[in-house]
């Protein structure tokens, strides 16, 4: 389990500066078809892939083997605590008083898909992990036979 913790701070992380570093100013990602932004939109972008990636590592906690696309809307209770994220983290992003007060200036459409791409990085990454293993298990299956 603290592997996974680990595994997955870390790859939310790195989806979160990537995402900052595709709007900053002179980033190292800087002058992009994306359109490098100001210091708020490279703020508002980086928060909003960080908030997005927990949605994506709640719907890869339901099972340590099975896909995360396995019976996704069996589960209502994280369906709306899903939906609910993303509505306040909309709002966080798009209201004037909470732009002032979280830094973050409001997100064209275009940059709150790049947002959620990112972010979903934390899911690719452990359905990655459990193919791997799945075929692994398998590899060893067949040799033992």
């Amino acid at each position: 389990m603290w592997r996974n913790v680990a595994e997955i701070g870390l790859v939310t992380a790195v989806v979160s500066l990537l995402t900052i570093d595709i709007y900053l100013p002179g980033g190292l990602i800087a002058d992009n078809e994306l359109g490098a932004g100001d210091l708020a939109t490279a703020r508002a972008a980086g928060f909003a892939a960080l908030v997005f990636a927990s949605p994506f590592n709640g719907l890869n906690a339901r099972s340590d083997t099975a896909s995360a696309f396995v019976r996704l809307s069996t589960d209502r209770w994280l369906s709306g605590a899903i939906t609910a994220s993303a509505l306040l983290q909309v709002t966080v992003v798009h209201v004037g008083f909470l732009n002032l007060a979280f830094g973050t200036a409001p997100l064209r459409p275009k940059q709150w898909l790049v947002c959620v791409a990112m972010a979903s990085g934390v899911l690719w990454f452990i359905e990655l992990r459990r193919w791997v293993s799945r075929e692994s298990r398998r590899h060893d299956a067949v040799a033992v036979l």
